[in-house]
């Protein structure tokens, strides 16, 4: 998963230039800095989060996404008999590159980078690096309202793996979801 990721990242940096190019009118006017929250499910981990994008550049067509996440991993840790959710945090650093937009109330992008996973010591002990790749479909309210639904379905990978959990299970791997809501400023 780790390299679909990768390819998914590198394929997103490779097609910028072809955005920048698109031509007027495929990029809505809120461009503008934006500050989010969202839901989000890593596979099996449901977690939430917030997330900052920086004005675009390149004719309106590439920005930087940081995002913070709180997730929760279900097992039962070391020495207990009972199933847990037990928090760990993602962060993640990429770039959007946006494809095209629909009357400047839809904008389509794609959105690739790396991540850094600091786990619950109850599961693990290691942080690790990995990447991810989305595709993602944003709803503006009307044509010049500050605030977007969006929605975004791609995948994460990771060498993450719970070794303090009976079998040592990955986590952080593999398809993913995030829904949301974002202001632009």
């Amino acid at each position: 998963m780790k390299k679909v990721a990768f390819v998914l990242a590198l394929l997103l940096i490779l097609t910028a230039p072809a955005v920048v190019l698109a031509g007027d009118g495929a990029a809505p006017r809120n461009t503008r800095f934006a500050l989010g929250y969202h839901l989000n499910n890593f596979r099996h981990d449901f977690g939430f989060g917030l997330n900052v994008t920086s004005p675009y550049f390149f004719n309106d067509r590439v920005a930087v996404r940081f995002s913070v996440n709180a997730a929760y991993f279900d097992g039962i840790p070391a020495g207990q008999t009972e199933d847990e959710w037990m928090p760990y945090a993602i962060y993640k650093l990429g770039l959007v590159g946006v494809g095209s937009a629909v009357n400047d109330r839809v904008r389509l992008y794609g959105e690739g980078g790396v991540m850094y996973i600091v786990p619950n010591r109850l599961f693990s002990e290691e942080n690790c690096f990995g990447g991810y790749g989305y595709f993602g479909f944003e709803f503006f309210m009307t044509e010049n309202h500050p605030l977007s639904y969006f929605i975004e379905l791609g995948s994460v990978g990771s060498k993450a793996r719970a070794e303090k959990i009976e079998d040592k299970p990955l986590y952080v791997n593999g398809f993913a979801t995030t829904v949301g809501l974002r202001y632009h400023f």
